[in-house]
């Protein structure tokens, strides 16, 4: 067995995105991928798990508790630690946290404490507490008593301190584009929170083009911090996935992936991060592992289509030049190639198939009623009516 890299680094996959929700079969596949390409965490952290986030007050049940035993016990005989989240942030009831006795703890606190324990006693790692995608509303709720940044560092540092474990925290502000939303939160979240908390943030921008410049958080925070890098995520752009080569993060240490919860697409993913994390060699390498997982050849006809997000808060609209050749590729990956992969890219790609059509105006008016949402259809038809669509 190989091992892991540096365990002073946290490397790994995050399963923090919304939209899907991986079994525990295909979870254990993400951890063999990681044993595999020598990175050392996994972060468990789904958007979908109704008692990870919205319901975060509700036990887990047995069988849950069960699988997640028999995860932590996989995990472990592969070297790789488990990070348990749990995302308390949308109701959590600040009021009463932050007006608590010396010898009383609010009855969230003690909620969320007595769920983090489960957890960890039940095999995770650690423990991360996410207060991220909440609404801007603290003061409205809880008063300008004590500012939301204080709020939050207190109880990351009390979580922390009841459980006898450095965690890790992901602030609400977990990006410098979200900065302007509320200036002083990560100033006033450093007067207070501990330096041995590890911080998750995500760079310039929620999706960062490149992640070697992230001194905002730098300039602020003297924890160490661990890269939540969205660079394959599509949650935010369900009718597209991005499967291009790991680009503008070279020789970083501390980078976890949160991609797409479609497992055969993240296999892929995980090969390609931990390819492009030491060679240079980057279109090579990516056609290499695209062959090895199956993806056929005339896939590289199509390429640009999934190649790489569009970065920034403000970016600029793509042009890329349309033929009917891509058509014709993209009817052979529809039709001749037959895989678990092929079918998680199905939908992906006949809604290309669609868009190619619609800019190429082949794409007919009974066609376009079958296949698009009835909002769609009609602002494309009235357009098209009008002269204002060739």
């Amino acid at each position: 067995m190989k091992k892991n890299k540096d365990k002073n680094n946290t490397t790994g996959y995050i399963e923090g995105y919304y939209g899907n929700l991986l079994s525990w079969e295909n979870r254990k596949l993400i951890i063999s991928s990681l044993q595999k390409n020598r990175m050392n965490t996994y972060f468990y952290a789904p958007k979908e798990d109704e008692y990870h986030r919205l319901n975060w007050r509700k036990k887990y049940d047995l069988d849950w508790r069960k699988n997640f035993r028999d995860f932590t016990k996989f995990s472990k005989r592969n070297n790789i630690d488990v990070i348990a989240g749990i995302a308390p942030g949308l109701d959590f009831d600040f009021k009463k946290f932050n007006n608590k006795t010396k010898n009383k703890k609010s009855s969230d606190y003690t909620l969320l404490y007595n769920k983090s324990k489960q957890l960890l006693d039940d095999g995770a790692n650690s423990i991360a507490l996410l207060l991220d995608d909440i609404p801007e509303d603290f003061k409205n709720k809880f008063g300008n008593k004590i500012s939301e940044g204080t709020s939050h560092g207190n109880l990351a540092n009390m979580l922390s301190k009841s459980l006898g474990k450095n965690i890790y925290f992901v602030p609400r502000i977990y990006a410098d584009e979200l900065i302007d939303d509320e200036p002083n939160y990560l100033k006033d979240l450093s007067f207070v929170l501990d330096s041995k908390i590890k911080v998750f943030y995500c760079g310039k921008n929620v999706v960062s083009k490149t992640l070697t410049n992230y001194s905002k958080i730098k300039k602020v925070l003297s924890n160490q911090i661990v890269l939540w890098d969205n660079y394959y995520a599509n949650d935010y752009c369900p009718r597209r996935f991005f499967i291009g080569p790991f680009i503008g993060r070279k020789k970083l240490n501390n980078i976890m992936i949160n991609p797409t919860g479609l497992i055969n697409t993240d296999l892929i993913i995980l090969d390609l991060v931990a390819s492009n994390r030491s060679n240079n060699t980057f279109i090579k390498e990516w056609k290499k592992i695209l062959r090895s997982h199956g993806v056929p050849v005339i896939f590289d006809k199509i390429k640009q289509y999934f190649f790489k997000p569009n970065f920034g808060s403000d970016p600029l609209p793509n042009t890329l030049s349309a033929n009917i050749t891509h058509i014709e590729a993209i009817d052979f990956l529809l039709w001749k190639w037959k895989s678990d992969l092929s079918r998680e890219w199905y939908p992906y790609l006949f809604i290309l198939k669609h868009d190619l059509q619609l800019k190429l105006n082949i794409l007919t008016s009974e066609r376009l009623i079958k296949t698009q949402t009835i909002p769609l259809s009609e602002y494309v038809i009235k357009k098209l009516n009008k002269g204002e669509l060739k």
